[in-house]
This record gives C-alpha cells, sequence and structure tokens, in this order.
C-alpha cells in the first residue's frame, strides 16, 4: 500500500488521546448489598481503578479507536497498484533507437535484441488488455512517424510491427513524445503507452499530458548497460619519412559501459587484411587507449572488439589515413617560385601548365596524375575561357590568386587585418604585411570575405556547385606576404580546405543524417555500395535532374563507397564514407531518462478525470499497473463504524 498525503499521520495523535481519557476516568456504582461479601466488591473497585484495569471490557473505546485509525488512513489518501484497463484509445509509442538492438535472451534461451522483445510485448498487450482498444502506432526514429492510426485490427498492428527496423543515427524522442502528447490532447478516453529500454540520448523534460502515461520497460534492459563495451574514438595518422616511405599509427579508445572487468580482443585490419590483434583490459566505467604502430598502408582501416557484447553496433569502426596520397596540383600560369615551393612543402606534387596548353596536358595525362587542385596564378580574364577549361575548373577546387575575375583596383589602406574564423585562416595572424593594390571582383556570387584590410577584402572563401573556391585577390608579386613565414601556412591550410572532399574519403558520419557532398559535375547518377554487404546498395538523391548537393547518409553503419557514373554508367569518382551508430546510444546513467521527473512527479490519479482542453503533468508509471485509491471506501467505513459506536452507545454496553 502506498500513500500520497504522510502528513495525515499527525491525526494518529488522536488515538492515544482517546486512550488516556478512559485511563483518567474514575467511574462508581451505588448499589445496595445485604451481605458481607460488600467487601470483596469494594476490593474489586480498587483493582478497576488502576489504569490498565481501566481498558478491559471497554467495547466503546475499541469502536472509537477503529473509526479514529480509518479517519487517519482516509486523510492519508491510500492507495495500491491494479491492473490498469486499457482506455478506448491507446497511444502505442516504441522506441526503435540503436540501444534497442542491444540482444537480451529469451525465456527459451534464444537470443533477442531489446527491440523485438518489445514488438512482441506490443503484440501480447494488443491480443490481451488491449483488444478492445483503437491503437494509434508512433516509432521513435530520426523522426516520429504514425505508422497506424486508431486501428483496431490486431493483425494489422502484428504485421506493421514485424517491418519496423533499428534507427542507428539520432533518434528524435522529445519530438515522438510530443506528438503522442498532441495527439491525446482532446481526447479525454486515451493514453499513452512507451515501450522502450528507457536509455534517452536526449531530455524531453517540459513535456505535458493531458492523458495518462504509462511505461513498459523493455524485458531483460539493463540500466547500466551491463556487458556493453564499445569503441569511444578511432584514428589513424600516416607520416612521411625521410626514406621516402611512410609509417602508418593507429590509436583508439576503448570504454567499458558496464560494472564488471571485461578483456577484449581489439583486431586491427588494413583494409581486408587483418593486421595486429591486441588483448586489453577495461576496468568499470573506465576507457583504456590502444596503439598499434608499423601498420600497413591501406585505403581504410578498421577496429573490431569481438561479438561477445550485448550492442554490436558500437564493436566496429572505420578511420581513414590523413593524407594517404600526395594531392595533384596544376599550377596554371608564368609559375611563381614561392607558391610552388609552398605547395611541395605541404606534400603536393605540382605540375606546371601555360593557360594554353590544356589540350596536350590532356591527352598525356595519366589517370593517377589527375589534378585534384588548380591553382591560378595572375593569369588574364580571358585565358580560361575555353569549353574545356570551364569543364575543368567546375568539378574540380580552384584557388584563384588575382585571377578568374575582373574588377576595379583598389589600393590596401595601411593597418592591422580584419581576420575571420575560418579553416583557411588558422594560426594566421598577418601583422605587418603589406599589399600594395587588390582586386575588387565583380560577378563574384560564392565566397565572402575571411581576410580584409578595413573596407578593402583581400581573401574570399566559398563554394559554387559543390566545389570549393579560394580568391586571393592581391598579386603576389605585389606583396611581401611570400617571404612571410605564415605563407607557407597559409599555403598548408588552402590545400587541405580545398581538397578536403576530393577522392581519398568522406570521413565519418552517423547513420540516416544529412551530409553536404561536393559532386562531379560529370557525373550523372551515384549510389551508396556497401563494403561489407551492411545493406543493399542505395541510390544517391536527385534534385531537378542533378545530384543533389546534399546526400542522405546510408541507415545501417558500416563502410561504404559512394560510386559516381556519368551517362555511359562509367565510374566518374569512388569515394569512401565510414557510417557509425550515433555514440551517445552506447551510454547509460547520465543519458538514462528519469521518467517521473521529466514530465513532473504527482499525486496518483491527480488529473485523470480532468477534461478542460489543456495538458497537465500527470503520474507516469514504469509498468503496467494504475493508482487504486482506497480512501473512499474507507471513509464509508468510517460511516459504517460511527453507526455501530451509536448502536453500543444506545445498550449501554460503554464499559
Amino acid at each position: 500500500m502506498h500513500f500520497d498525503s504522510l502528513s495525515g499521520l499527525w491525526f494518529g495523535l488522536s488515538l492515544p488521546a482517546i486512550v488516556l481519557m478512559y485511563l483518567f476516568k474514575r467511574k462508581y456504582i451505588d448499589t445496595p448489598v445485604s451481605s458481607h461479601m460488600l467487601w470483596n466488591r469494594v476490593l474489586k473497585d480498587m483493582e478497576a481503578n488502576r489504569p490498565w484495569q481501566k481498558l478491559r471490557n471497554r467495547l466503546l473505546m475499541l469502536v472509537q479507536l477503529l473509526a479514529a485509525a480509518l479517519l487517519v488512513l482516509s486523510i492519508m489518501q491510500p492507495w495500491v497498484w491494479a491492473n490498469r484497463s486499457a482506455k478506448a484509445h491507446v497511444v502505442v509509442v516504441l522506441d526503435r533507437s540503436a540501444s534497442m538492438t542491444a540482444n537480451i535472451s529469451a525465456a527459451e534461451g534464444e537470443p533477442l535484441s531489446r527491440l523485438e522483445r518489445a514488438k512482441r510485448e506490443i503484440g501480447d498487450w494488443a491480443r490481451g488488455e488491449g483488444k478492445n482498444s483503437a491503437i494509434t502506432l508512433v516509432t521513435m526514429g530520426g523522426q516520429a512517424d504514425v505508422l497506424l492510426s486508431r486501428e483496431t485490427d490486431s493483425a494489422k498492428l502484428l504485421e506493421t510491427l514485424s517491418q519496423i527496423q533499428p534507427d542507428y543515427g539520432k533518434t528524435s524522442y522529445k519530438e515522438a513524445m510530443s506528438l503522442a502528447a498532441a495527439l491525446t490532447r482532446n481526447d479525454p478516453e486515451s493514453e499513452v503507452r512507451l515501450f522502450t529500454d528507457g536509455q534517452f540520448a536526449e531530455s524531453v523534460a517540459g513535456l505535458a499530458f493531458a492523458v495518462p502515461v504509462s511505461v513498459h520497460r523493455t524485458a531483460g534492459s539493463e540500466t547500466k548497460a551491463d556487458g556493453n563495451v564499445s569503441i569511444a574514438q578511432f584514428g589513424v595518422k600516416t607520416d612521411r619519412q625521410a626514406s621516402g616511405g611512410s609509417a602508418v599509427t593507429a590509436v583508439a579508445t576503448v570504454k567499458n559501459w558496464g560494472e564488471t572487468v571485461r578483456e577484449v580482443d581489439a583486431a586491427l585490419y588494413a583494409g581486408a587484411a587483418l593486421s595486429e590483434v591486441k588483448t586489453i583490459r577495461v576496468e568499470p566505467g573506465k576507457t583504456v587507449s590502444v596503439y598499434f604502430e608499423h601498420a600497413a598502408n591501406a585505403d581504410w582501416y578498421k577496429l573490431d572488439i569481438g561479438t561477445d557484447d550485448t550492442l554490436l553496433a558500437d564493436n566496429v569502426m572505420y578511420a581513414f589515413p590523413e593524407g594517404e596520397r600526395p594531392r595533384n596540383v596544376l599550377l596554371v600560369g608564368e609559375g611563381n617560385l614561392f607558391l610552388e615551393k609552398a605547395l611541395q612543402l605541404a606534400g603536393a606534387e605540382v605540375a606546371k601548365l601555360a593557360p594554353d596548353g590544356v589540350e596536350a596536358f590532356m591527352r598525356s595525362m595519366k589517370p593517377d596524375r589527375e589534378p585534384d587542385l588548380i591553382a591560378v596564378d595572375s593569369v588574364a580574364d580571358g585565358a580560361l575561357t575555353s569549353e574545356l577549361w570551364r569543364k575543368w575548373m567546375a568539378t574540380r577546387p580552384v584557388l584563384f590568386i588575382r585571377s578568374g575575375y575582373a574588377g576595379e583596383e583598389t589600393p590596401v589602406p595601411a593597418g592591422p587585418l580584419t581576420i575571420e574564423e575560418h579553416p583557411v585562416t588558422r594560426y594566421l595572424q598577418l601583422q605587418d604585411t603589406h599589399v600594395a593594390s587588390a582586386l575588387r571582383p565583380t560577378g563574384l556570387t560564392w565566397g565572402k570575405p575571411v581576410v580584409s584590410a578595413k573596407d578593402v577584402p583581400l581573401l574570399y572563401a566559398g563554394s559554387e556547385n559543390g566545389q570549393p573556391r579560394l580568391l586571393v585577390a592581391f598579386s603576389l608579386q605585389q606583396s611581401d606576404f611570400p617571404l612571410r613565414t605564415e605563407f607557407p601556412v597559409f599555403v598548408q591550410n588552402a590545400l587541405a580546405w580545398l581538397t578536403a572532399a576530393n577522392g581519398g574519403s568522406l570521413g565519418r558520419a552517423i547513420a540516416g543524417e544529412h551530409k553536404e557532398i561536393a559532386m562531379s559535375a560529370g557525373s550523372a547518377s551515384a549510389e551508396w555500395v556497401s563494403v561489407h554487404g551492411e545493406s543493399a546498395a542505395m541510390k544517391a538523391e536527385m534534385q531537378e535532374g542533378r545530384l543533389s548537393a546534399v546526400q542522405t547518409i546510408p541507415v545501417v553503419p558500416g563502410l561504404y563507397r559512394l560510386e559516381e557514373k556519368d551517362e555511359g554508367s562509367r565510374v566518374v569518382q569512388s569515394r569512401w564514407l565510414a557510417v557509425t551508430a550515433d555514440s551517445r546510444e552506447s551510454g547509460n546513467a547520465a543519458a538514462e531518462l528519469d521518467f517521473k521527473q521529466a514530465v513532473g512527479e504527482q499525486s496518483a490519479g491527480m488529473n485523470a478525470g480532468q477534461d478542460d482542453g489543456q495538458a497537465q503533468s500527470v503520474p507516469i508509471n514504469d509498468t503496467n499497473a494504475a493508482h487504486y485509491e482506497l480512501w473512499r471506501w474507507l471513509v464509508l467505513l468510517v460511516l459504517a463504524v460511527v453507526i455501530w459506536e451509536w448502536g453500543v452507545y444506545r445498550r449501554g454496553t460503554a464499559g
């Protein structure tokens, strides 16, 4: 039994008060006697005046004590848990986040994920308690989806449940619960039932419901994520050696979310080949770093900590080496020794080309020498207007140095420069750098100034048709910038930013999220190809007949290859992408939702009967039970006892 108002215990002081009244009560009866037995009776009366002897055979006192005790209990508002009967309309919210893929053991011993167990529980509930209810089915994923609306056919519900798959991306918890609140706001004969493991990666505090809400925690789910070990971080670094080779070092951090010590075998793969296996010991709640040195060169690397785990989605992670190959830079113009040496110092292989030699260059170009970046230095405005140049520059990043645009030459005022935060301007201060004049370009729509001298922009950065662009608005020959120690830093930053998306890899992304990707202008179609068969090939998104610059990442974690093809189905470009589950789903205590605190602790049934059209904070139960209030029955029982007391008093059995 539970009580909503323990302050009612103060009224329990009335019970000893009643007893004291009978203890201090003295009562004598005048009775004529005709024998010496009178003294025996006097002795008995003396015994009766002893305090505890007065309480014997006091039926009226016992009845009064019983009435007072029942009144005290009713003031404390007692209640008990009772089986809840389903409402006429039930909004069932199913959590299908990545943490719901954790495996648990069914009663019959077969491995079963939390999601599959939750779907079974919904089906059992719908065939039993909810068989007479209209069911609206809402799922928690990247967005809140209403799969069924007021459905009464349990067979259709089961069919829909069987088709629900887990969502490994960022889950919209609050959006789904807000939708459930909206679906029941004007329907007093409805309720919300949430089926989840209770591990929410975001807070839903502040929500209000007008109907009862119950939480069905999936059987077998653990609040401490016992047994789960996850890869927190994984990266690969390539260091070039003086001998011309390279040394590859991989480093990873592994976290134990459970409460017992775990030993895991961390296996590093260089491409498809197993490189090294290390056994690591991880204390409960701790993170351990593991290093792999002298790994083989590969396009991608994989770290696998095995399958002896509850949650498999965070046991594998992919990484790509930084600068896995030198960037090919095509330097167009008469040549600039400072720029050429700075590019080579940044690890680029430079090929010089006159503006009118593009056709001969393309005929003799080897496939592995195709430029990743075009740097145009002080080239006349009309020298790059041919169809071939336009096609090339539309499909590649371009660094313009006082080239590409007409405009007005403007003197650069002396004084400190204004530097905006941008990847190209990292570690740059540019103090005491002198520039004679700068071009104010006309027709430049893709960029914004990132370096300015008062109101004269010196450096523009932006993107055009998905390709990065960088414009140095002044001639290097009319500045002392190439002589400054910051010039190689600027060239390194520019090369890294401009070629970040060219070939190689697209890095790492969370499943199902949207990512801006620069597509080749010669690509007519593209698709995501799963390297290890995690999922079927997925077509890239199109917009107005062209490949969209913003793509939806595949929804299943794994290693993917984005293959772009031209109209003849020939591969134009192929890049790697590592897709991971939302790392927040691996956690537990800090991210786990306390439903009662999120919505507000209220007394049992406080607003269950209200129908004023306003959302109220109502109790949230972690079981399928409801509050059954007992105080009304106690009040009726008190009335019955009072009537009994009157009967005892009238019969003169007060004692």
